[in-house]
């Protein structure tokens, strides 16, 4: 573990000697979603928000993790399928692509709204 750290250390030393710092391998960096969970009919939109922290880079990727389980704008704006099930939000560091957040979203069922009635 000594040896690890040392290594970390030593590789961060040289690249910031030689101009080429670069998030340290033992910079602990998360991502949060807002909201965690939500609940929408079928059609609804929801604004989702990402945090990102342990680096300077705020910037995210975002994408619906089910197929056909609805569309997410790169500002986190999700448009809810017209199928009833549960599917899962996903954030990504742009800079750290192996940390990511999830949030679940449940869909319940969707009803097209009534025609109005004909007048004959």
């Amino acid at each position: 573990m000594l040896a690890l750290l040392f290594a970390g250390l030593v590789l961060t030393c040289t690249n910031l000697l030689f101009g080429q710092a670069s998030i340290s391998p033992l910079t602990s960096i998360t991502v949060t979603i807002t909201p965690a969970k939500a609940t929408l009919f079928g059609g609804e939109i929801q604004t989702f928000a990402a945090t990102v922290v342990g680096i300077d880079d705020q910037s995210v990727n975002w994408a619906v993790e089910e197929a056909n389980g609805g569309t997410i704008t790169d500002r986190g704006v999700y448009v809810a399928p017209k199928i009833q099930g549960v599917y899962h939000i996903i954030a990504t560091s742009t800079r750290r692509p192996q940390t990511k957040a999830v949030a679940t979203v449940t869909i319940l069922a969707y009803c097209d709204p009534l025609p109005p009635a004909s007048t004959q």
